[in-house]
């Protein structure tokens, strides 16, 4: 590992500069060649430090609720863990295997490592000094975070007899030395070091156990488990004399191991899963810890050899400083455990109840004969997860029922939509499920799903080697009058009650014949790996790519007519540079783009002669923005019945569109479009209260709109178009909000 650490250093000193020239953009793209792509791009990696950034911001925003902005504190920590774990991880790999290919925006490998850290180490300490002025908030409200030497005698005879009695027989010390081997760690696993005069101790904190102790069991005076274990781990080694202890927490790279393809999906992805196991430190988070017991902590971790300790000469001394960072508290998104949403129900949010579509109350809750009736869209979270579970229950135990296909990117460990499955395939119905194996972070829980719908019955389909089965679609087949009807299901989100909570999603259910025949083709692909094509919907990595250029070469020809022409986005993330090229293309040939983009964009939007008519939003809330959302003038105003609006699973990023299997569904429907059109998406483009606006330069500042919209406050205040029902009569729906074309100066 050191001589991997060396090697990158040097070549981000210089003395290796090889690049691998940029591509020239296929297409008719070609007036923004002569622009370096520093110019055209921003840094992926960077718009994603930028994110966490806004949700830090949001720590600290005095509109929240206190235990709120804890919440944020503690998500932009785990956020920061993720990004070292997966998109840092690659860029260590890509230094390592002397991979110097640039990034879109020019960068080779170690110059985006070098960019992150700046960048990372700021937010790190703003994190740090966000938790430390939340710690007086803490105080304020009658909860104190105590240091050991705080305590009374009192409180220490407590702790200690606490010590002896639950923690304990709970914790495993590991000595270290040349006859012992260090101990594995998972990533993100915190350990006490304790340094006694002819050894150390490792001590593992125990995953299961909560990193705060309330004293005396009152739940207003809390102190740290490794504080504990600090202040009594001599107590493990009676006769020895303690010189000095601190706490460390190492993330590691997250990318599953795999050595080799492999045509049995489960088997590769559990052999990923032990290969994790031993996976490279990307990250070390210390605490109190000496200089030397660093350097001793990075040579059992494989970090350093013997010789660079020794040496720890300049070149070594910045590979630690890229692989460590001093902390005031590893471990920072486990601070939500001190939310007392119980005890102190003012300081969080109010509590919102989803609302459940009045229209299926009009069917009395007959999913079939509602979506029979009309379209349907469900909003997440703002109308109830309910309608999904209700939807598959009532196919399950439906008689009519013959079939039912489902793809399952994400659900959850007790999940009614596995229920559902399973009961269904024990009424002798066709179960189908495409399981997607390689979801990041949900790998393991897919392989137990994946064999106990197996064992119920259920068809299993791994899906396509080399391609993520991204989309989230069902598909019911039911006998109707002596005919077959198709019922589908196409959504933006997962099959995950507890998402469902806390993410924006849309769950758009059609009856539509020609829609259920391109969504059982989308599947027939994925079970046998051979596409025929869609007429409607339109699917990765096969169609979906070329239908996007296809509409923005529409608005572009409109616009050079003297046509309306606009575009409306939203998604998670762009970062393709194609996508992002016609984009240019078209702003400068007069369409007007409003992007609402959450997390990553490498668009560099309102720059003259490039992207002077696009906008770039981010809206950062209560709830996460998840929805996806294309829409395309057409040649007339926006609102008007030919303007191609569509749902789809897919942002735009390249492993979107030509990696995974996502679908782009259009919405004929009339209240259905008045829904995403006149609610959502002018909701979306007009919020102030929550928007972040990407500037020229590259960065984000906040929206400063006087009238103070809340996107998520009306969502949450007025109810959809679509699930009305009979109480249309009785609400009144908020007037569409004015487009503003002025939001980038």
């Amino acid at each position: 590992m050191s001589e991997v650490i060396h090697k990158i250093w040097r070549r981000l000193q210089g003395q290796v500069t090889t690049r691998r020239p940029q591509t020239s953009t296929p297409g008719s793209v070609t007036p923004l060649a002569v622009k370096p792509p520093q110019q055209r791009y921003l840094n992926r990696e960077i718009s994603d430090l930028q994110f966490i950034e806004r949700v830090l911001e949001e720590a600290n925003n005095t509109r929240h609720p206190f235990f709120e902005r804890v919440r944020f504190l503690a998500i932009s920590a785990a956020v920061l863990d993720q990004f070292y774990t997966v998109r840092v991880a690659r860029l260590h790999r890509m230094a390592a295997e002397y991979d110097f290919s640039p990034s879109p925006d020019g960068l080779t490998a170690p110059e985006e490592l070098s960019a992150i850290n700046t960048r990372a180490d700021s937010l790190v300490a703003q994190q740090q000094l966000t938790w430390l002025n939340h710690k007086g908030e803490f105080h304020d409200i009658g909860i104190q975070l105590l240091s050991f030497k705080d305590l009374s005698t009192v409180d220490k005879d407590w702790l200690r007899s606490y010590f002896t009695r639950h923690i304990l027989p709970m914790v495993t010390p590991f000595t270290l030395d040349e006859e012992h081997p260090f101990p594995f760690i998972s990533s993100g696993g915190i350990c006490v070091v304790l340094e006694f005069e002819h050894h150390h101790i490792l001590i593992p904190l125990p995953g299961n156990l909560s990193r705060f102790i309330a004293l005396q069991g009152q739940q207003t005076r809390f102190i740290t488990f490794e504080e504990v274990l600090l202040a009594f781990g001599n107590l493990m080694f009676s006769g020895n004399t303690l010189i000095s202890g601190g706490s460390f927490q190492i993330l590691r790279d997250n990318d599953l191991a795999k050595q080799q393809r492999s045509e049995d999906l489960r088997s590769m992805v559990e052999s990923g899963l032990r290969l994790r196991n031993k996976a490279n430190v990307i990250r070390l988070k210390i605490e109190n810890l000496s200089e030397a017991n660093v350097r001793f902590i990075a040579f059992h971790l494989g970090l350093l050899s013997a010789e660079a300790i020794a040496e720890l000469d300049e070149t070594t001394q910045r590979a630690l400083d890229q692989a460590f960072v001093v902390t005031a508290l590893p471990g920072l998104s486990q601070v939500s455990q001190l939310v007392d949403a119980t005890r102190y129900p003012g300081l969080v949010f109010e509590t919102f109840k989803p609302r459940y579509p009045q229209r299926l109350l009009d069917f009395d809750n007959d999913c079939f004969a509602a979506i029979n009736s009309k379209d349907l869209l469900v909003h997440w979270p703002y109308e109830s997860f309910d309608v999904i579970v209700r939807f598959l229950e009532q196919a399950a135990t439906d008689a009519h029922v013959l079939s039912i296909k489902q793809t399952l990117y994400r659900t959850s460990d007790n999940s009614p939509i596995v229920n559902a499955m399973v009961d269904a395939a024990s009424r002798g119905k066709t179960v189908t499920a495409v399981i997607e194996l390689e979801a990041r972070d949900n790998e393991q829980a897919n392989v137990a799903l994946a064999k106990r719908l197996e064992a119920a019955g259920v068809q299993i389909v791994y899906g396509i080697i080399g391609l993520k089965i991204h989309c989230k679609l069902t598909i019911v087949t039911r006998r109707e009058d002596d005919d077959v009807a198709i019922y589908s299901h196409f959504g933006t989100g997962n099959y995950h009650p507890g998402n469902a909570r806390t993410y924006t999603d849309l769950s758009f259910f059609t009856r539509d014949m020609a829609l259920g025949i391109d969504a059982n083709q989308i599947l027939n692909y994925i079970t046998s790996e051979h596409f025929v094509a869609t007429e409607n919907i339109a699917a990765a990595p096969k169609q979906l790519r070329q239908s996007i250029y296809t509409h923005i070469d529409a608005e572009i020809a409109h616009a050079q007519a003297g046509r309306p022409a606009a575009i409306w986005a939203k998604v998670n993330s762009l970062t393709d540079p194609e996508l992002i090229d016609r984009l240019y293309e078209a702003s400068e040939a007069g369409v007007r783009i409003d992007l609402i983009i959450r997390r990553h964009c490498s668009l560099l939007p309102g720059v003259p002669g490039m992207s002077s008519n696009i906008t770039v939003k981010s809206i950062v809330g209560r709830f996460l923005e998840h929805a996806r959302i294309y829409c395309f003038a057409n040649g007339s105003d926006m609102s008007s019945d030919t303007a191609a609006i569509y749902l789809a699973s897919a942002d735009w990023m390249e492993r979107n569109l030509d990696e995974r299997v996502e679908v782009m569904v259009p919405m004929h429907d009339p209240t259905v479009r008045a829904q995403i059109l006149d609610q959502i998406m002018r909701a979306n483009i007009n919020d102030s209260r929550q928007s972040w606006y990407l500037h020229p330069d590259g960065e984000y500042l906040r929206a400063t709109e006087a009238d103070d919209f809340c996107a998520q406050t009306y969502f949450m205040q007025t109810p959809n178009l679509s699930g009305l029902g009979s109480s249309r009569s009785s609400v009144t729906i908020a007037e569409p909000y004015h487009v503003s074309q002025t939001h980038v100066s």
